[in-house]
């Protein structure tokens, strides 16, 4: 039975914590700058950063549109403000996933539709976005988030993509190795396209992301490798995809945490702890891309 803490003790326990707490989210926030963009430890804010963290933030259950230091300004208006500049597939595709977790609208964000200049790098015969395979993949993705329709060729596109081992890579028509990331998103495209869980090319790609399962249950790009945070992130969050159990892996990362929130990259390995923060607390939460 759930125990209620007196208030004079909790309020104790509550003072004794770090100042942002022992959770992900708030090892985020601590990280705002007064423009509202979002840092690197030691670094200025970035707009990639910013992006990953107000998914990781949304996925944690933070609504990353209010947040704002004293006299500051927001994340939404910080990347707003560079949303004009946004060319290629890429930066079009993460503006539109950030801009909904932060609960805007993509189609009139910093002036402009990032919806439609999605739309215009959708090839018309073969329904690639952008030029890449991984840019396909996020493209769908970012079409989904927006409540868009998903063109039938893109779907089939990215299925088209799928190796013989099962996996996907990132690029679209020079040979490349297969890696667990690259899968994990083309399953989440797929499921946010609507494809069904029993569909053959999801089993397949399952089938490869487990042989990049390492002994502790955690995951590496590729099969044989040694785990990391991100890797397995990817996985449990493709795997949540079609429910499939994930306790094993969930524990992994678990055990990556640091004592203020964020998460080693691997076993004993902090770098850029930031970003690998955003890009585990969607599966921290047993959340899945696109994250609304």
């Amino acid at each position: 039975m759930k125990r209620i803490l007196p208030i004079a003790l909790a309020a104790l326990l509550a003072s004794a914590a770090p100042a942002f707490g022992a959770s992900g989210a708030r090892y985020l926030e601590s990280h705002l700058t007064a423009s509202g963009g979002i840092a690197e430890q030691g670094q200025p804010p970035t707009v990639g950063v910013t992006e990953w963290a107000v998914m990781g933030l949304r996925a944690a259950g933070i609504n990353p549109g209010a947040l704002r230091r004293a006299g500051g300004r927001t994340p939404t208006h910080y990347l707003a403000s560079h949303a004009a500049g946004w060319s290629n597939a890429f930066q079009i595709e993460k503006g539109i996933l950030a801009a909904v977790a932060l609960g805007a609208d993509p189609h009139a964000f910093g002036g402009r539709s990032l919806v439609q200049a999605l739309r215009n790098r959708v090839h018309p015969s073969s329904g690639r976005i952008g030029n890449f395979a991984n840019s396909t993949y996020w493209g769908a993705l970012a079409f989904a988030a927006a409540r868009e329709h998903q063109p039938a060729r893109t779907v089939h596109w990215i299925e088209s993509r799928q190796q013989s081992n099962g996996g996907f890579s990132y690029l679209s028509t020079t040979p490349a190795g297969a890696d667990s990331n690259d899968t994990a998103a083309a399953v989440m495209a797929l499921r946010a396209a609507g494809v069904p869980c029993r569909n053959h090319h999801l089993g397949r790609a399952y089938a490869y992301m487990k042989t990049a399962q390492g002994p502790g249950h955690g995951y590496s790009l590729l099969p044989g490798g040694s785990a990391d945070s991100q890797s397995t992130s990817w996985v449990i969050q493709a795997r949540a995809a079609c429910s499939l159990k994930n306790s094993g892996a969930r524990a992994w990362l678990a055990a990556r945490q640091a004592s203020n929130g964020s998460y080693f990259y691997s076993p004993g390995n902090h770098q850029t702890p930031v970003f690998v923060t955003a890009q585990v607390l969607p599966a921290a939460n047993g959340r899945h891309y696109p994250i609304r």
